[in-house]
């Protein structure tokens, strides 16, 4: 599929990444849909970039994964070449683009990503050591891939992602959930 990258192939991830970014932006917990609804203190401005970086590589991976793994289950005769070429069989082809396609559906939702996120570094990986190892050529676009879902599982394991949309509130940074005090509109 990326052998012959046209101007339909980047003409079509752009539309599904539109899609992506409008299901992405309604859903709750979201950090672009926190950025829509934002009002920005002088120290908050600095930390956005981060949330929008996070979300754009997680909308950006989904996109990728929603394309690939869709052409390996429709059976592009260049997905079926490449796994014929691998020698396990065309039943791989089918599970791997099964994965990647729902682990591209998951990857959308803020809650699931960082469990997304793994397996399909885990794909990767092993993706990684069948270019090297079996394809015997430089596994370019499998390291890319993978070095996208280790920075997006980091940022939502790692909860940073919160202490980047709530700087304000000490209780959210790293998993700091000790229960502040309520007060009421017109106590003192």
């Amino acid at each position: 599929m990326f052998n012959e990258i046209g101007f339909t192939h980047v003409f079509l991830l752009c539309l599904v990444l539109v899609a992506l970014y409008r299901v992405r932006k309604a859903l709750p917990g979201s950090g672009l849909r926190a950025w829509h609804e934002r009002h920005l203190s002088p120290q908050g401005r600095a930390r956005w970039h981060r949330v929008l970086l996070l979300e754009f590589v997680e909308l950006l991976l989904a996109g990728t994964f929603l394309l690939v793994g869709g052409a390996k289950l429709i059976g592009r005769p260049d997905m079926v070449a490449l796994f014929r070429d691998i020698g396990v069989g065309q039943w791989f082809r089918y599970v791997t683009g099964a994965v990647e396609v729902s682990g591209a559906a998951l990857l959308v939702v803020p809650f699931l990503s960082s469990g997304s996120a793994i397996v399909l570094a885990f794909v990767m990986f092993v993706a990684t050591l069948i270019e090297l190892f079996v394809l015997h050529r430089p596994p370019v676009a499998a390291l890319a891939c993978l070095s996208g879902h280790a920075f997006v599982a980091w940022a939502r394991i790692s909860k940073r992602h919160l202490s980047w949309l709530h700087h304000d509130d000490p209780s959210d940074i790293r998993g700091n959930n000790e229960e502040q005090p309520s007060v009421l509109v017109g106590e003192p």
